[in-house]
């Protein structure tokens, strides 16, 4: 039996056999999340047309990105994520969006992992990554370490489960910074939520 002490990640990230059948078990329900995403889309203060850049928190294999960077086709996208074989799974689903994206390995549960990511953003998001960290120290943490990546005029939308529970995490992005901090869509155990950072 598993113990506490081998419980932190419960996912096996490193494992290509993993991804691959975790990956295969997502896509039934990317149809599902077609209408978080378009919210997502659709609360991006920018319009569809301006060469905006993107970070995608805990990217994976690039399911957000993809719809964002097909919805907003001038824009780029920095892929963050901790995994070598989800860059590898993600790069080979948007082939077709080569050049508009890139990959950047870092684990966000590290303290000091935005030293590796460049530049400033005009939006950063995420889609059902930051609950696996399951430490709500760290994940307010996180939330501090996303405000200086983003632009003056900029936002940060989460799509997560309420793990801690969506209040909680409103009033972390409140403490790092970000103004306007609400709900945008919600659904049974998923929410779309953020915030912006004023000029």
């Amino acid at each position: 039996m598993a113990t506490k002490a081998h419980e932190p990640d419960h996912h096996d990230w490193h494992s290509e056999d993993y991804v691959a059948g975790w990956a295969q078990g997502q896509d039934p329900k990317e149809k599902q999340r077609e209408e978080p995403f378009g919210v997502i889309a659709d609360t991006i203060p920018f319009s569809q047309s301006e060469p905006i850049r993107i970070l995608d928190v805990g990217a994976g294999y690039g399911a957000l990105a993809k719809f964002l960077l097909e919805r907003f086709p001038n824009a780029t996208t920095v892929c963050q994520d901790g995994s070598e074989e989800m860059a590898k799974l993600g790069a080979e689903r948007m082939k077709s969006l080569a050049g508009r994206f890139a990959y950047t390995i870092c684990d966000f549960s590290k303290p000091g992992w935005t030293k590796a990511i460049d530049g400033k953003f005009d939006a950063a998001v995420s889609s059902i990554a930051i609950h696996n960290v399951r430490d709500p120290k760290i994940i307010a943490r996180i939330y501090n370490d996303v405000f200086p990546l983003i632009s003056p005029g900029g936002c940060f939308l989460n799509f997560d489960r309420p793990r801690p529970p969506w209040d909680e995490q409103m009033e972390w992005l409140r403490q790092a910074g970000f103004a306007d901090v609400r709900i945008f869509w919600q659904g049974d155990n998923r929410a779309v939520f953020g915030g912006f950072r004023k000029s």
